[in-house]
């Protein structure tokens, strides 16, 4: 269908619901003699006369009656369109496809979702725990939460908020093993090896001094939940963001080390495909992010 046409139709059934070409010149903003010749290019392109003219009033042709029918449903269907896109301005509604990494997936971002969710009920998200950030557009995703240092990429990137890493013991573990006094005494240590952070931890003496040290141990995962189990159960010492152990170091059930080797932190992003055009939804959930993420976290 040639799109040039959607004009000529709008202004086709204003001139039948109002019956006059001055009228509807009036109610659409144009000139009578515009609108004019608008209805005269339709028939044209029509081939058909739709509208008998005369001094005193308009009427329909068959083919003009047939035709109305169709150019009603089509106008009523674009303002229908039109108000649904005004009110989700003012009240966001739809879905929003969210990928985000397991270690922010499993810390207390689910109270800031809970309370987005509260302030606007009528968006559904969709959270996907994964990596994914390079393939957003073909993955679907809306938006993705990153961890850590941003690879170069097309896509727009916004600091959020910032966790560093920690190395943490439950106390029976370190009533049983003792407590190691410097990193490199976790070569005699089992290490529970969160995938992300690998077989070497990294840390930074005060004076600027880095140190890291391999490590080994009998539990490497990818899942965060699995790797704070096991180091709440006892079975050995574990480094990762502190998104995923600060709560429970804070109820006592964790045990913080090496607190005079800090590890520089690590900026926690949300990155998405464009700014041109971004929908209120997801930009409504941005602003909500930069708002409550860093208290929370």
């Amino acid at each position: 269908m040639n799109m040039s046409i959607l004009p000529l139709m709008a202004s086709f059934a204003a001139v039948v619901e109002v019956g006059s070409f001055t009228d509807a010149a009036e109610q659409l903003g144009l000139s009578k003699s515009f609108v004019s010749k608008q209805i005269s290019q339709l028939e044209n392109q029509m081939g058909a006369r739709l509208l008998h003219r005369s001094t005193r009033k308009l009427s329909l042709t068959d083919e003009g009656k047939q035709f109305y029918k169709h150019c009603k449903l089509i106008v009523d269907e674009a303002k229908k369109a039109q108000e649904e896109i005004i009110d989700s301005r003012t009240n966001p509604r739809g879905r929003i496809r969210i990928a985000i990494p397991q270690s922010i997936a499993i810390s207390s971002l689910s109270s800031v979702f809970k309370k987005f969710q509260e302030k606007f009920p009528n968006i559904v998200l969709e959270i996907i725990a994964s990596g994914v950030t390079e393939n957003l557009i073909d993955e679907g995703f809306d938006l993705a939460l990153r961890i850590g240092r941003l690879e170069d990429s097309t896509l727009i990137s916004r600091r959020l908020s910032e966790c560093c890493y920690q190395t943490v013991a439950s106390p029976q573990y370190l009533k049983k093993f003792g407590k190691p006094d410097h990193p490199k005494e976790l070569t005699k240590h089992n290490c529970l090896i969160y995938a992300s952070s690998g077989g070497h931890w990294a840390y930074q003496k005060k004076n600027g001094e880095s140190i890291t040290v391999p490590v080994k141990g009998n539990l490497v995962c990818n899942d965060g939940n699995l790797i704070v189990d096991a180091v709440l159960n006892g079975q050995g010492i574990a480094y990762g963001p502190s998104i995923l152990y600060q709560p429970h170091i804070s109820q006592g059930k964790l045990e913080l080390l090496f607190e005079d080797y800090a590890v520089p932190p690590v900026l926690i992003s949300i990155v998405y495909p464009s700014k041109q055009n971004l929908s209120h939804k997801v930009s409504v959930l941005i602003d909500f992010l930069s708002e409550h993420l860093f208290v929370e976290l």
